[in-house]
Order: structure tokens, then C-alpha cells, then sequence
């Protein structure tokens, strides 16, 4: 696991604890606050610190790096390093520049809305023309950003979405983990962008890039499940946005349609549900749950997350 010390002032610190409000977690001692966002806790203390542990911090760091007061420093029992960029060696020289299918999913760490898996077909020609747009990973773009520039892309990219509602999320997990959910998706999703493509787009397809969430072993050995399982062409990578910019548009299409859910699966109670799976989001489902009974949680949340559990005993508390 990485982890990656930054000083940083406390003009800073405040504008980190909003940007990660829907993510705070439980404070620890001599914290200021605490968060949790795609598997990276952040911690900042008062004395400047702010410590982010986890196995991709890269993206976290990144968006604050810039604003540290000193280099990266050694936390007492920690050992800090400098942001590695993932190691993509492994992909065909030159991938970047090829014709491909990205395909990412977004939601899966959020309790509530849906789980949203996009591919999008990205011909090496448009390749300029996409990043004049400013596209980058998602996790470094703000939700204005986000929905800004995907109705962009969704305009001038041929890609196909795929919404997982709660409600159907929870079904499905009754028979299968949530990789397994995520493999039928990300299949079920990139063979119907393939049916999309014309002949000449077809023709051009060089490959097919999936944001790597589990194994290759382990996603092959979930496909068998599979009625139409999709083997051939298929490469991983984590972090995959930087391997190729076509994950990076998949990513920011799939976000802009999970924000929007927490929105739509919310309005039949009148609320927009929160994002992320920390204290905040377990006081939110509680009082849910108080209002309209535990069954709320199945049209709106993921039932197998440890939320479920916080948010009842939260809701036998309210008066």
C-alpha cells in the first residue's frame, strides 16, 4: 500500500474537507478530518499533514500537490513516496496512439445511486480533437467539469452506457460478487457498442482497453459465467485513463450519468442522494429509513455495503 505525506496550509485543508464532504469518514485523534475516496483515506491533521494511504494514491495527490508547502516528507512509522505513474509496460508499444474500445465503471464505491459501466470507441484521428476538449481522468476534474464535458463527448463520440439501478444491482448481487456484477456489465456493454460500430470503424478496432478492477485471471474466470462471453482483443490496465484516452472519455460519460442518478433515484423521495460511503452518507440513510421503512434502501442504495447495517441501528435511534 502507497502512501504519500503533503504539507499543506489551512486555507488548503478547509477547501480539501468540502471538495471531499460526501466522502468524510470517522475522525481519528489529532485529525482534522478524514475521507475515503476510490480506496485512497485521506487524513489531515492540524499540524499540516495530510496523509493519503492506499493503493492508487496517485490521482488524490495530484490535485493537492500543487499546493504543498514542502516536498513529500516521512510520516513517523510511515514511509512516504513520490506519486508513481502506473506501469503500463506491459500494453503494446505505442497504445496510446491506436484505435480502441475504453471501457470504466463508475458508482461501485458510492452506497447510494447506480452503478454506471460506458465503452466508447476512440479512432486514433479524433485523438486531438478529444483532447482539445480537455478531457483527463475524472478523478481530477471537478462534477461541473464532469457534466460539462460529457454531453460533449456523448455528441461527438459513437459509445455505448450501460445503468445498473440499485434495484437491480441487489438482485444480481444475491447470486454474484460485485466483480462478477462488474464483468457481466463491462461484456454485456462493450458488445453493444460493437454492434454499434460501422464496418470501417470496425475494420480500424485495434484493441479493446478495460480500467483493470480485478485481475485478468479473475475477470476470465467471472466471463465463463457469461452467456456471450467476449474473449478476444481484450487488454487491462489499472488506471487505464492514463494508458488511453478513450477509458479516460468512458470514465467521464459514466460520471456524469452516476451523479445524474443520485438525482433520479432519489426524487421519488424527494432528495438527492449523497455520494460516497462515509458517516454523512449513514446519517442520510437512516433518516431515509425512518421516513419510508428499510425498503427504501433497495431502490436506492447497494445493499451489500457496510452502510446497510450503520444506518439501520442509526434509524432504531431517531425519535
Amino acid at each position: 500500500m502507497a502512501s504519500v505525506t503533503l504539507q499543506l496550509d489551512a486555507a488548503t485543508r478547509a477547501q480539501m474537507k468540502a471538495t471531499y464532504a460526501d466522502y468524510l469518514l470517522e475522525p481519528v485523534p489529532h485529525s482534522e478530518f478524514r475521507a475515503q475516496v476510490d480506496g485512497v483515506t485521506i487524513t489531515a491533521y492540524a499540524s499540516g499533514k495530510v496523509l493519503f494511504q492506499g493503493k492508487d494514491v496517485e490521482a488524490q495527490v495530484a490535485r493537492w500537490q500543487g499546493q504543498a508547502t514542502s516536498a513529500p516528507s516521512t510520516k513517523a512509522g510511515v514511509t512516504s513516496t513520490k506519486a508513481k505513474p502506473a506501469n503500463h509496460s506491459h500494453l503494446p508499444q505505442d497504445f496510446a496512439n491506436w484505435t480502441i474500445i475504453g471501457s470504466d465503471e463508475v458508482g461501485n464505491g458510492s452506497y447510494f445511486g447506480a452503478l454506471t459501466v460506458c465503452a466508447v470507441y476512440l479512432d486514433a484521428g479524433d485523438r486531438a480533437k478529444i483532447e482539445g476538449l480537455g478531457v483527463k481522468d475524472s478523478k481530477l476534474l471537478t462534477d461541473a467539469q464532469i457534466l460539462d464535458l460529457a454531453p460533449k463527448l456523448r455528441q461527438v463520440l459513437t459509445h455505448e452506457l450501460t445503468i445498473c439501478s440499485p434495484a437491480k444491482y441487489n438482485e444480481a448481487n444475491k447470486t454474484r460478487n460485485a466483480n462478477a456484477i462488474k464483468v457481466s456489465l463491462h461484456n454485456f456493454t462493450i458488445q453493444k457498442l460493437l454492434a454499434k460500430l460501422s464496418a470501417r470503424q470496425k475494420l480500424a478496432l485495434q484493441g479493446i482497453l478495460i480500467d483493470e478492477f480485478t485481475s485478468p485471471q479473475n475477470y476470465f474466470n467471472y466471463l465463463k459465467k457469461e452467456a456471450h462471453p467476449l474473449t478476444k482483443g481484450l487488454y487491462f490496465a489499472e488506471k487505464g485513463e492514463s494508458a488511453h484516452l478513450a477509458v479516460a472519455c468512458a470514465s467521464i460519460i459514466a460520471r456524469a450519468w452516476f451523479l445524474e442518478s443520485l438525482t433520479t433515484f432519489g426524487a421519488p423521495y424527494d432528495v438527492v442522494l449523497p455520494s460516497g460511503a462515509g458517516a454523512n452518507v449513514d446519517a442520510f440513510a437512516a433518516k431515509l429509513i425512518k421516513k419510508f421503512g428499510p425498503d427504501v434502501l433497495r431502490e436506492t442504495a447497494k445493499l451489500h455495503f457496510k452502510n446497510t447495517e450503520k444506518a439501520l441501528a442509526l434509524a432504531r435511534k431517531l425519535k
